[in-house]
C-alpha cells in the first residue's frame, strides 16, 4: 500500500505512487514507481517524462533549483523545457524577466539533452556535500569508511575545456550585436563578424575596442542599425550549428558513450543547501 507524506511546497497530501504533487506540480521526493520500487533509473532521460522521473527519483526540489520541466514558467531566473504544439522549447529566463530560447524544434531527445546538460552543469558547481551513509570510527571500530565518489573522466575533460575557452575569451563580451561609430558587429563564441553598408557580413579578427559593454546593442536585430540581420547571412548556420531536423538515426551524440558511473554523482546529495544566486542569469545560457 502506498505511504503518504506532505508536499514541501504547498502542504498537500502526497502518496508514494504519485510522481508530482496534484496541487502545485512539484516533484514528490518520496515517489516510488510501482514496477521498479526501490530502484533508480540508470537510463539517461530522453523525454520530458523521463527527465521528470529522473529528478523525482532523486528528490530534487526543482522549484528551489529553478528548473521547470514540462512547464512554460514566466518568472525571472528559471531554466525550463516544455512542449509548444509540435515543437519542444528549451529556455532560460534572465534576471530581468527576458527570455532566451536555447532550442525550439521537433526533436524531443535533443531538447531534453540540452536541459539535462545545463542541469548537470549547475549540479556540478553547487557547493553541496553528499549525505553520509554510515559512520566510521577508524580501525577496529566496527564501521566502514564511506565509499569515495569517483569523478567521471568526461566531467573533468569538460571542465578543462570550459576553463580553456574562458581563458581565451576577452572579459565582458557576450553573444549579440555591437555597434561602434557606423559599423555593426556580431559576436558568437570566439568569432566576430562585421556588416557593411551593402548588407553583407564578413568574419573579422575581433572588435576594435576593449570596453565591450559600452557598445553592446542587444541580441536581436533592429532595422535602425543599418547593415542587415546577421541571421540572414551565410554565417548564421555556422555560428548556431544545431540540427533542428528530426533524425531517428542521429549519431552525433549518444547517451551510451558516457561514463558508466555517471548516475552515482546524482545520488545522496543534500539539496537543502542549493543556492542558485551564483548562476549567471544575465547570459543567454
Amino acid at each position: 500500500m502506498p505511504s503518504s507524506s506532505s508536499c514541501e511546497y504547498c502542504g498537500s497530501t502526497l502518496r508514494s505512487d504519485q510522481q508530482f504533487c496534484p496541487n502545485c506540480g512539484a516533484a514528490n521526493p518520496g515517489y516510488v514507481p510501482e514496477k521498479s520500487a526501490g530502484k533508480k533509473s540508470s537510463h539517461r532521460p530522453e523525454t520530458i517524462k523521463e527527465l521528470q522521473e529522473f529528478c523525482a527519483e532523486r528528490g530534487m526540489p526543482l522549484q528551489k533549483m529553478r528548473f521547470f520541466i514540462g512547464t512554460d514558467e514566466r518568472s525571472p531566473q528559471a531554466f525550463g523545457i516544455y512542449k509548444d504544439g509540435n515543437e519542444y522549447v528549451v529556455y532560460k529566463n534572465k534576471s530581468d524577466g527576458s527570455r532566451a530560447e536555447r532550442y525550439r524544434g521537433p526533436d524531443e531527445a535533443f531538447a531534453v539533452k540540452e536541459l539535462f546538460d545545463k542541469l548537470t552543469e549547475e549540479h556540478g558547481k553547487r557547493s553541496v556535500q553528499p549525505r553520509p551513509t554510515r559512520s566510521y570510527t577508524g580501525g577496529g571500530g566496527g564501521g566502514r569508511p564511506p565509499k569515495k565518489k569517483k569523478i567521471p573522466i568526461a566531467l573533468i575533460v569538460a571542465a578543462v575545456l570550459i576553463l580553456i575557452g574562458l581563458s581565451n575569451m576577452p572579459k565582458g563580451d557576450k553573444s549579440g550585436y555591437y555597434r561602434i561609430a557606423d559599423e555593426l558587429f556580431y559576436h558568437y563564441g570566439s568569432s566576430w563578424y562585421v556588416g557593411d553598408s551593402y548588407g553583407q557580413w564578413q568574419e573579422t579578427d575581433g572588435f576594435p575596442a576593449s570596453d565591450y559593454d559600452a557598445y553592446y546593442e542587444g541580441r536581436y536585430y533592429d532595422d535602425s542599425w543599418g547593415a542587415s540581420d546577421f541571421s540572414d547571412s551565410e554565417y548564421w548556420d555556422d555560428a548556431y550549428s544545431y540540427d533542428y531536423s528530426y533524425d531517428s538515426d542521429r549519431d552525433d551524440w549518444d547517451y551510451d558513450d558516457w561514463d558508466d558511473d555517471w548516475d552515482d554523482d546524482w545520488d545522496d546529495w543534500d539539496y537543502d543547501s542549493w543556492d542558485y544566486s551564483d548562476t549567471d542569469w544575465d547570459s543567454d545560457w
